[in-house]
């Protein structure tokens, strides 16, 4: 068929996409693609064109089977094709949209009830279109999270292996020198000819170790004990902390504005928030809050006490609940910190580049001069 579903975008003057900036922009690129290594669900990006494509062809007069088949032809993975198709043949034999979702496996709890609220409602289209929007956010902050984290990352790896590379080749060839002489050198020097000697027999070892630990990790990921030291860490991580906190913020505002906007009750949206989140203190907290709601408190009252949520965030939801409008708050919530953590994230990015650059510039500078200053101290003697 000649449509291009690609090349079809849904028109908003409050959402776009953001753009990747040019620079470093390989790096960025790579840690925004949604890899899926273990497990077949979909990721943000196959999700925000999924539901953009059904708004925007449903939207045009199309039915629903029609519309899946001709997404299904403009998919270019064979086994993203297969799921649609399976969604379309679910659809035939009777089932909803919803219900057909539901039985691929591949979609949660969020998506399935909202589109069961459109179905019911019969604003379904409305309901793709916030789904569609809502994942254009969710790819805005994951790429607000890697551009906080990614140069830092990157340099202070960077700065270890150049370190690694000094300590393995470059101070024993000064170390072999220095053995030949009797005089005794300096304290700095022979500290790092001692670490330098440490690391020729341990390196290896430590190696392993490291590798072993960041496997193990790696299995606990999913642990409750390893999920709430994960986020008491990174909540209290210098400078970065702040801005990743934002960053769970915003995507927990975002959420709910969804659902409230889809006149979802509040209880049932705290809940299938709490499940998407992603973020332990959340979590934890928005369970804690479901239970008081229940008791008959107000969703400001179960979170205003937590040191999670700022006193501005509680007040504004205050506010939304006391005018009957929390969902419009809810939104503007979300777009104050993605505008935030925009401007915070670009100004730490150009202040860290060049610390991290002066710090690797000194430590380097040390290995050097260090092992220089003996054959200074002989050539000064000499003279």
């Amino acid at each position: 068929m000649g449509l291009k579903i690609s090349e079809i975008s849904i028109d908003s003057s409050t959402e776009k996409k953001p753009n990747t900036p040019s620079s470093k922009g390989s790096l960025k690129e790579l840690m925004n693609k949604d890899i899926q290594l273990f497990g077949s669900n979909w990721g943000l990006k196959q999700k925000e064109a999924f539901y953009s494509e059904l708004f925007v062809l449903l939207s045009s007069g199309l039915d629903i089977k029609k519309t899946l088949s001709v997404i299904a032809s403009n998919r270019k993975k064979k086994r993203d094709q297969i799921l649609i198709q399976e969604i379309e043949n679910t659809i035939i034999n009777g089932a909803s949209l919803s219900q057909a979702i539901q039985q691929s496996n591949k979609f949660s709890d969020y998506e399935i009830f909202s589109l069961k609220i459109g179905e019911e409602s019969g604003k379904l289209n409305p309901i793709l279109k916030e789904l569609s929007l809502f994942y254009a956010k969710g790819l805005k902050y994951k790429q607000q999270l890697v551009s906080a984290l990614t140069y830092p990352i990157f340099v202070i790896g960077f700065a270890v292996l150049v370190v690694f590379f000094l300590l393995k080749y470059l101070v024993p060839l000064f170390s072999d020198i220095y053995k030949k002489f009797d005089g005794k050198l300096p304290k700095i020097t022979q500290t790092i000819i001692n670490l330098s000697d440490w690391l020729a027999v341990n390196g290896f070892s430590l190696f392993l170790i490291l590798v072993g630990l960041i496997f193990i990790l790696y299995l606990q990921r999913h642990k409750i004990w390893f999920r709430k030291s994960f986020a008491f860490i990174i909540l209290r991580f210098p400078v970065f902390g702040p801005i990743i906190k934002k960053i769970y913020l915003a995507r927990f505002a975002q959420s709910m504005y969804l659902l409230l906007n889809a006149r979802v009750p509040l209880l049932r949206s705290v809940e299938l928030v709490q499940r998407m989140v992603g973020f332990y203190s959340i979590e934890s907290s928005l369970k804690k809050a479901k239970q008081d709601i229940l008791k008959g408190k107000s969703l400001y009252q179960a979170i205003a006490g937590n040191p999670l949520y700022p006193q501005q965030f509680s007040a504004l939801i205050e506010i939304g609940e006391e005018t009957g409008k929390l969902d419009d708050m809810f939104q503007k919530l979300s777009k104050q910190y993605s505008e935030e953590v925009e401007q915070q994230t670009a100004v730490i990015s150009s202040l860290i580049e060049p610390i991290l650059i002066i710090s690797l510039g000194i430590v380097v500078g040390i290995i050097l001069v260090a092992m220089y200053m003996p054959l200074f101290q002989m050539s000064a003697g000499i003279g």
